[in-house]
């Protein structure tokens, strides 16, 4: 039987239609988390939604816009950010990664960029762009300045799973890797990540400025967040590293 996956929406959908959706999940670095984080508050997004799972994490966090839930969908300006404060339980990950594509390719979004880190180990000594990208078959849009991942890496995890089922409803999917510290939460790759993707993918490299200073101002707080839900998780026995 399948496990259910509930989208809760506070606006009307068309205004997710042709917009660009950005999500990642907390893995090396926290980038995945830490890195739409810094995108929802350089671009002044607004909170419209929210995901349940049959098993939620069980972990809520008062941030500025209020109270924060494990996984939350904010908005505007025609980007989306699916935010995944948590990582849904092994056994709801299947289902969150197809209902999440579901919803995605029923909302018309444009394309979605899947952020995450990438381990240092595998970065050259003369690394200039910090980063690597792949994208999925019916990806079309525009090009980031790095090299595409080598042959021979890979990614798994939740990340990988939603990449899956993406490419199964041919949703035009980029997937940006900044390569990041593992343990710990990386700012400087989340950062590299949020300048690529601004940048590169949304045209909008005017926003960097703003993003450093809130980038600063945010530290803090999202350390206290990363403290929090990894104590939650260790208490609870999940666990999912990914690249």
């Amino acid at each position: 039987m399948r496990r259910k996956v509930e989208i809760i929406l506070n606006v009307n959908e068309e205004i997710f239609k042709d917009n660009v959706i950005i999500t990642g999940f907390p893995g090396f670095g926290r980038v995945g988390y830490t890195a739409p984080k810094y995108l929802s508050l350089a671009l002044q997004m607004k909170k419209v939604g929210y995901i349940m799972t049959e098993r939620m994490p069980s972990v809520i966090l008062v941030e500025d816009d209020g109270v924060g839930l494990p996984f939350e969908i904010y908005q505007n300006n025609n980007v989306t950010v699916l935010m995944n404060r948590a990582i849904p339980e092994i056994i709801d990950q299947n289902a969150f990664s197809k209902s999440i594509s579901d919803w995605i390719k029923n909302m018309g979004f444009k394309y979605v960029v899947l952020i995450g880190g990438l381990s240092r180990e595998f970065m050259s000594e003369n690394e200039t762009y910090w980063y690597r990208w792949i994208s999925n078959t019916y990806y079309n849009g525009p090009k980031l300045e790095a090299p595409m991942m080598e042959k021979g890496l890979g990614v798994v995890g939740p990340l990988a799973l939603l990449y899956i089922y993406l490419e199964r409803l041919k949703i035009p999917t980029v997937m940006v890797l900044p390569y990041s510290i593992i343990e710990g939460v990386d700012y400087d790759a989340a950062f590299v990540g949020v300048k690529a993707i601004l940048k590169n993918l949304l045209n909008m490299e005017t926003a960097v400025p703003e993003l450093e200073q809130l980038a600063t101002k945010q530290r803090e707080e999202i350390d206290k967040i990363v403290k929090m839900i990894q104590a939650e998780s260790q208490k609870v026995g999940t666990s999912n590293i990914y690249m």
